[in-house]
């Protein structure tokens, strides 16, 4: 994915250097910070997608006679350097984002440049939604869809239904761990990437494969169960 360099006004190095939010990043993204975040003006169809996809919640904070919001975050890398990309949910900027990591970033680039991103599985909480599903073999998607076979593959799938049909089901997510992996276009390396990830954290699974399609950006999302001490 591809963010383009744009200045800031200075205000994420203040914010960043706040204890409040700098100390969820290191618990959340396992980094400590850089006092200064690096700005990427996206495609306004990539930021309107990601202002829809449940990410990592930083929660906000009063301080003082202020207020600071929380800040909606995902884990993502560039040029094999773990970042975290930031929406603030107060921001001004329209389809802007911040970038933070754990060293300075900006060094050699300018307004302008392009910046190419990568986002890296995470765990979430899953919402409580009910929808109508209608069963399917082969290979047609729909805005959810439910895989019990390969996603590649013709198979056994649900796929969602806008409206009650005589050979449809009501199907109900329940809001439990579950892993994400956000992606462009097909999905296989993220795909395998996720599931790697999920093998790698120890974790158990616990439902079908989903994929969730927004207007420009796809998710794959699975329940999880973590292992809590």
């Amino acid at each position: 994915m591809k963010g383009i360099v744009c200045s800031g006004k200075g205000e994420g190095k203040k914010y960043i250097a706040m204890d409040e939010y700098k100390k969820q990043i290191e618990e959340k993204f396992n980094f400590s910070p850089y006092e200064g975040t690096l700005n990427l003006e996206l495609s306004k169809e990539i930021f309107d997608d990601l202002k829809n996809i449940e990410g990592i919640n930083l929660r906000g904070f009063k301080k003082g006679n202020k207020f600071f919001g929380d800040v909606k975050s995902f884990p993502v890398e560039i040029d094999g350097r773990k970042c975290a990309l930031l929406l603030p949910a107060m921001s001004k900027h329209s389809s802007v984002v911040e970038i933070v990591c754990g060293e300075k970033f900006r060094n050699g680039l300018r307004d302008g440049d392009d910046v190419f991103f990568f986002f890296e599985p995470f765990e979430k909480k899953g919402v409580d939604a009910s929808f109508f599903a209608l069963p399917h073999c082969g290979m047609e998607e729909s805005r959810i869809t439910i895989y019990y076979d390969s996603p590649f593959e013709e198979g056994r799938r649900d796929l969602f239904c806008e409206e009650n049909r005589e050979d449809a089901y009501l199907k109900r997510f329940i809001g439990r761990d579950a892993a994400s992996m956000i992606f462009e276009g097909e999905g296989k390396e993220e795909y395998k990437k996720l599931f790697e990830w999920i093998k790698r954290k120890g974790y158990s699974i616990i439902s079908p494969l989903r994929k969730i399609k927004y207007s420009c950006l796809n998710e794959w999302q699975i329940e999880i169960k973590i292992k809590r001490e």
